[in-house]
């Protein structure tokens, strides 16, 4: 009897290729879904991180920013006379005693002003319906080593860092005068004056601090995102001499800044209104301001004690 023996295919059969290419597609769908799923989250995520870090970082300046103002006279610069002896004919903003103002944008215009904070602007402009905080402050100072009968020379301890340009604080008693170096003389330690101050004798001792003049606001980044949105940045602009200034971008994606007061206290209870006017906060009772602004959608509030 002959035998006959059937061979045995030993491989895969295609219904178990189907069953196996079918398992194998769901696993790459589920780790498909599972991919774009954590990515949304970090990305989520990843935003709302950026966000907070971001309006911690802007309350941080906005809270140096108001403390970092005025100068160390030793008569104080609030109660003396103020006079401008820049030669430059600035406007009174510049030079009075005010070390510490907040308002509604736009600035009156000024030739000592860039137009990105004034109306008309063009370019990279303030954003509408935001406001300002504007300070004066000084950078360093020194101290007169002899008398200054209104001339145009000024000896000091030390006049490290004044450069020609450079506008000056000069305290005294009864006057303050804002004055300009011409030029300055590194190893006398002598500073030469555009014009001679007024109105008083300076003596040993009297202060004479680096100016600067600061305005934090929110403008245009001159970019838009991906849906032709403008992007707007919080900004700081600073003028020390001669010159226009400068604007510098510090956070961007920061919007709508706004500065509020206090109008009543009741039952613990504080009532804020939005200023509508220059104020003067040294000059008012203001005890605090609240300083508004928004991040990706999102609002944020700053209370700083005056």
């Amino acid at each position: 009897m002959v035998s006959i023996k059937r061979n045995k295919n030993d491989g895969v059969s295609l219904v178990g290729v189907l069953v196996a290419v079918v398992i194998s597609s769901i696993v790459i769908m589920a780790l498909i879904t599972i991919f774009i799923t954590v990515k949304d989250r970090y990305n989520l995520y990843k935003d709302k991180t950026t966000a907070e870090v971001k309006q911690l970082l802007v309350k941080s300046i906005l809270y140096d920013f108001v403390k970092d103002v005025g100068f160390a006279c030793k008569f104080g610069y609030s109660e003396q006379v103020h006079h401008d002896r820049t030669n430059d004919s600035l406007d009174g903003f510049f030079t009075d005693a005010s070390a510490l103002r907040v308002g509604n944008l736009p600035l009156t215009t000024s030739n000592h002003l860039p137009e990105q904070l004034e109306a008309g602007c063009s370019e990279k402009c303030y954003q509408a319906n935001t406001d300002y905080i504007m300070i004066k402050k000084e950078e360093d100072h020194t101290f007169l080593i002899g008398t200054n009968a209104l001339d145009t020379t000024l000896n000091v301890v030390s006049a490290d860092g004044i450069e020609s340009g450079d506008y000056l604080f000069l305290c005294g008693k009864n006057n303050i005068n804002m004055v300009r170096a011409n030029s300055v003389n590194l190893g006398t330690n002598t500073i030469e004056l555009s014009q001679a101050p007024t109105a008083s004798v300076y003596y040993p001792g009297d202060y004479l601090g680096e100016y600067s003049f600061e305005v934090l606001y929110v403008g245009n980044a001159g970019e838009q995102d991906e849906n032709g949105q403008d992007i707007f940045a919080l900004y700081i602009y600073m003028k020390s001499d001669n010159t226009q200034g400068e604007s510098f971008e510090l956070v961007r994606g920061v919007e709508s800044l706004q500065i509020e007061r206090i109008t009543s206290i009741s039952n613990g209870n504080i009532s804020w209104d939005r200023v509508s006017s220059d104020v003067d906060l040294q000059d008012s009772n203001d005890t605090a301001i609240r300083v508004s602004f928004s991040i990706d959608g999102n609002r944020y509030h700053k209370i700083i004690n005056l």
